[in-house]
């Protein structure tokens, strides 16, 4: 029965929405660097899908919650973060900032590039590591997810 709920989730979790946005070759070309097929999220109540190269460190992700969700910038502090910026034309409380990078038990995590906004009742966020990750690149990538998803 364990096999069989594993095939299940994994398939529940390709079929992610979010994944059939972007071809692979269309994620490799956003982060500049060639990534894996897309995986959708396992988060509850978040329709997203992540494409990466684990061993590079590359990666590409989409992520949409209930606009109540979206992320509180002052009180979360990302008004510091490198290169954080409000995006104009977007959608509410638009952004585009860079991670910091962290330390977690010896592993190195963040340092990639990421954009978000309030788009209707959904927040749209999306974040960006690997060799042409930019600011400018996310927010080009936060509008064609925008943009697909409204087709």
């Amino acid at each position: 029965m364990l096999a069989v709920g594993n095939s299940l989730c994994a398939a529940q979790v390709t079929d992610s929405p979010a994944c059939k946005l972007f071809t692979q070759k269309e994620a490799s070309a956003y982060v500049g660097a060639s990534l894996g097929a897309g995986e959708g999220s396992f988060i509850p109540g978040n329709s997203g899908c992540a494409w990466s190269d684990d061993a590079a460190g590359f990666k590409l992700t989409i992520s949409v919650f209930p606009a109540g969700n979206a992320l509180q910038l002052k009180s979360w502090g990302f008004e510091s973060f490198e290169g954080f910026r409000a995006v104009l034309d977007i959608g509410a409380r638009a952004y585009v900032a860079r991670s910091p990078v962290m330390e977690v038990a010896g592993q190195k995590y963040g340092g990639g590039w990421q954009a978000g906004a309030i788009v209707g009742s959904e927040y749209v966020a999306v974040g960006l590591k690997g060799p042409k990750a930019d600011a400018d690149t996310a927010v080009a990538f936060l509008r064609d997810v925008i943009k697909r998803r409204q087709r």
